[in-house]
Formats: structure tokens, C-alpha cells, sequence
């Protein structure tokens, strides 16, 4: 913009001379001609540039070393026109802080596209702010209250553990407390205080014995995987690419369990992927408040397992 703002600025000198030293009429429209550049630039221009929105995306998760990108989109409310926009796009993450200038054209709906580093892990975040909307001609330029805020998870694939024999690997169903209906269900002899309607009449009545339907469910889980502090990139690397493995696996086998830091306090139940990355994203994120709250948990756990560099 500022070298539109040069060039018209010597044009309307060149203009200026021009007129005192060449007095017929036409010098003198040529100069008003150009000083009227810049009400006729501001009125044409000044509908679009209030009416302007910007949107930033990105994917929520990414592999590493995987093409991405991040996207600027702006938005016409209405069809006006004006020159395009400009902000300023601050890169942050573990390791990272960039800070560059972007520019969006003027068309509805025109994009702008950023390419995500996936070469390193954590959490990469991307905020748009100090945006100018510039006129026509680029003579003028109005902020832009824009506060676009905008984070990508990147994990390693994952990596199996050293040795994975201690990993729980099913669920062991114990009787319902007082009985119910439940999918899974075991048969077994009728003992004193068993309730009547549990009785198996059917079974019962083939076998000549009193059978009783007993309803089983998972007893309620007391797991807890630990994650180390790393001190590199590459520590970072194996222990998020571990920590993947170990979550995924007992996901697949319907286990839920807790996750901490073992330096934070804070600590998550997981029972989805989605759990699983909405952790990572805010444990990650150092420019965020944390939003993992401590919950209730277990008095105990029965199985505790540390994802570290070493094991």
C-alpha cells in the first residue's frame, strides 16, 4: 500500500507542476482529476471494507510429515468492492514462534493458504489479528476487529512399546449389582436370595434345576497411563509416538481409562480418540489456560503405566 501511496502521490505533484506551468484548461481538469481519486477511492471502497470477515481454518489433526495447509478465507457480506485485505499471522508452538504478514484478495470467498510444518509434533497453533482492510486504489486502509484463533494436533505414527505384554488386552465382566437387564449375561445355579424374576424357567425346566440368568458389565475401570517430560524433539517424538499406540490399543479393545502429565496435576478420562486428541490440544497448548479439570478418580488404580523415551 505504500507504494501505491507514493506513486499517487507523485502523480498528483507531477499534475500540480504541470497546471502552474501550463495555464490552459486542460492541465487544470487533468489536476482535479487526480486530487478527486481520493474521495471517489474512499466512497467506492468504504462498503466493502466494513462489511469484510475473516475466517480462520485448519485441520484439528494431522500425522507428521503429512501435506497440509492452513486457511485464510475472506468473506464479502455484501458485494462491494475494495482492494483485499491484510493482517498479520503469528505461528506458535513448542520450539516455534513466526510472525509474518498475509494478504487477501478482494473476490468473495478468496482464499489464502498457509503450509503446516508436520515435520514437528505437538501442537501448532495459528492466530490472525491486526487485520486492515485496504481500498480500491490502496490510498486508504480501515482496521479490522479480527481475532481468529486456530490449533492443529500433529502425532508421530504410532510406535509399540519396547514390550507390550503387560497391556490389558479385554475387559473381565463381573455380575451386575442387583441384577438388571444387561447385553451380556451368565447362567448359573439358583442361590438363596436370588431374586425370582432372574429365574431362567426355560433352562430351568429342561435341566430339572433351578437356573438363574445372572447380568454381567465391565467393573468400573481403574487405569492410569503416566506421560514423561521430554527434554528434545526427539524424546518428543517417541514418547507421543508410544503414547499413541498404548491409547489406541486399549481404545480398540473398549477400555477406558485416565491420562495425565506426570508433572501436571490435571488429569482426563478417555473414553473416545476424540478424548484423546482434545487432551493432547490442551495440555499442549502453553499459550491456552488450561481447561482440563481434575475430576474424580479412583482411590487406587490397579494398573498404572508411564509412557517415557526409555520404555
Amino acid at each position: 500500500m505504500l507504494i501505491r501511496k507514493i506513486i499517487y502521490a507523485f502523480v498528483l505533484i507531477a499534475t500540480f507542476v504541470f497546471y502552474i506551468m501550463y495555464h490552459p484548461w486542460l492541465s487544470w481538469y487533468l489536476f482535479v482529476l487526480v486530487l478527486l481519486v481520493i474521495p471517489f477511492d474512499l466512497l467506492l471502497s468504504l462498503p466493502g471494507m466494513l462489511t469484510k470477515t475473516v475466517v480462520l481454518s485448519t485441520p484439528s489433526f494431522l500425522e507428521k510429515d503429512t501435506h497440509a495447509v492452513a486457511t485464510i478465507t475472506s468473506v464479502h457480506l455484501k458485494s462491494f468492492p475494495f482492494k483485499g485485505l491484510g493482517a498479520k499471522l503469528r505461528v506458535t508452538g513448542d520450539d516455534l514462534n513466526v510472525t509474518c504478514r498475509i494478504s487477501v484478495g478482494s473476490e468473495n470467498n478468496d482464499r489464502n493458504e498457509v503450509i503446516i510444518d508436520t515435520s514437528r509434533t505437538g501442537v501448532t497453533v495459528f492466530e490472525l489479528k491486526n487485520a486492515n482492510a485496504v481500498s480500491l486504489v490502496g490510498l486508504f486502509s480501515l482496521p479490522i476487529k479480527v481475532r481468529c484463533r486456530s490449533s492443529v494436533l500433529i502425532l508421530p505414527p504410532p510406535v509399540a512399546p519396547a514390550s507390550t505384554l503387560f497391556l490389558p488386552r479385554g475387559i473381565s465382566l463381573q455380575a451386575k449389582p442387583g441384577g438388571g437387564f444387561s447385553e451380556e449375561h451368565d447362567m448359573r445355579n439358583y442361590r438363596i436370595g436370588d431374586p425370582v424374576r432372574s429365574i431362567h424357567w426355560k433352562l430351568s425346566a429342561k435341566l430339572n434345576s433351578l437356573i438363574i440368568r445372572e447380568p454381567l458389565v465391565p467393573p468400573p475401570h481403574s487405569r492410569l497411563i503416566q506421560i514423561s517430560q521430554w527434554n528434545d524433539k526427539a524424546e518428543r517424538d517417541i514418547i507421543l509416538g508410544r503414547l499413541r499406540w498404548t491409547c489406541e490399543h486399549l481404545l480398540a479393545h473398549n477400555m477406558a481409562f485416565y491420562i495425565k502429565f506426570a508433572r501436571q496435576n490435571d488429569i482426563a478420562e478417555i473414553t473416545t480418540i476424540s478424548d484423546f486428541h482434545e487432551f493432547l490440544h490442551t495440555a499442549l497448548d502453553t499459550a491456552l489456560p488450561k481447561k482440563i479439570m481434575s475430576q474424580e478418580t479412583p482411590s487406587h488404580f490397579s494398573w498404572i503405566h508411564t509412557v517415557s523415551a526409555d520404555t
